[in-house]
């Protein structure tokens, strides 16, 4: 009887242990949504950044070399 009965029990309670996630993966998953949010801040910052580069880029050939475009 107990070489069945162990290893169900152990199971429901491994299962029981997964129901509420622990402090651990709470941090985990509020770290994974900060990495997302950074990484779109970035790369919004990098499109501006490339967009504003591109707009002084095109005033300065304007001024070396008036009629290029």
């Amino acid at each position: 009887m107990h070489r069945t009965f162990f290893p169900a029990l152990f199971a429901l309670l491994a299962l029981a242990a997964c129901a509420e996630p622990g402090p651990a993966e709470r941090a985990g998953r509020s770290l994974d949504r900060a990495a997302g949010r950074t990484g779109g801040a970035l790369g919004t910052a990098a499109r501006e950044t490339g967009g504003a580069l591109d707009r002084a880029g095109n005033w300065v050939g304007d001024r070396v070399e008036p009629g290029r475009r």
